[in-house]
């Protein structure tokens, strides 16, 4: 019986592009430069290529797992808005600020944030801001710390907020841990995966011992149209515990519009 022959469809897949585009398959591949960073002008390395199939294996794996008792929750699907701007405003201080609409099946959110930023060292930036959110029956004010690391291609930010509600009967305390993990994988373009675990530390009710802890997993693409914009789509799946309740699991389908000039 005659052995069947084996395809390297990663090394198929190259010489297509490049036929697609007229070009010769076997040429020493061109190198485009953005900024200071410099990426294949044409495929994706097979280092690469696997380390972006890892990553997004993972975060799709978190995610699923969130979604794996689906009968027992409560889902719903969300679409959120993001258009942010960051400027600088000092000598080493830089703003973000973010407009959010979100609609969500039961009732929107309209939400403003603006955070302030330092270099402190290396790969280390401290921060701080507020939100105002508004929704159905009144709105929460919520200010922010915040610290972000970054090494390579990988992030971590950690956030406490302080979160007021109308008529509530003290402030709720939040702690936000976020990681994040972003590839180029084409010209212009990055992949990213992300995580964020929310603890809630004091409840606003003080009648009750619910918690409301959330889990996030989060996949996207990023395009960088010239040197000051960038678009970008994601899913975000955020998966809340709930005490006596059913947990509930939000679909929420994102798309970013960021201005940084």
């Amino acid at each position: 019986m005659k052995r069947a022959r084996s395809v390297n469809f990663f090394r198929a897949g190259h010489r297509l592009s490049h036929l697609c585009h007229n070009e010769d398959p076997d040429a020493p591949r061109k190198r485009h430069k953005r900024g200071s960073i410099s990426v294949p002008l044409r495929g994706v390395t097979l280092r690469m290529f696997r380390s972006v199939v890892l990553s997004a294996s993972a975060a799709l794996g978190a995610v699923a797992a969130c979604s794996a008792p689906a009968s027992a929750q409560d889902q719903d699907t969300q679409y959120w808005l993001y258009l942010t701007g960051t400027f600088p405003v000092a000598n080493g201080v830089s703003n973000t600020t973010e407009i959010s609409p979100r609609w969500r099946e039961s009732s929107n959110i309209f939400q403003v944030r603006t955070t302030f930023e330092t270099r402190v060292a290396k790969g280390i930036k401290l921060g701080g801001g507020g939100a105002v959110i508004n929704f159905a029956g009144g709105h929460e004010i919520r200010p922010h710390q915040q610290m972000v690391l970054s090494s390579g291609h990988f992030s971590a930010r950690t956030r406490f907020e302080e979160r007021f509600f109308d008529g509530a009967d003290r402030v709720e305390f939040r702690l936000r841990q976020n990681v994040q993990y972003s590839q180029p994988i084409v010209p212009d373009t990055d992949l990213w995966v992300g995580a964020e675990a929310l603890f809630i530390l004091q409840n606003h009710d003080d009648n009750t011992t619910q918690r409301g802890d959330q889990w996030r997993g989060e996949i996207g693409l990023r395009h960088h149209l010239d040197d000051e914009f960038t678009v970008s789509v994601a899913y975000r799946g955020i998966y809340t515990v709930k005490e006596n309740r059913e947990d509930t699991l939000n679909n929420v389908a994102i798309l970013t519009l960021a201005w940084k000039p």
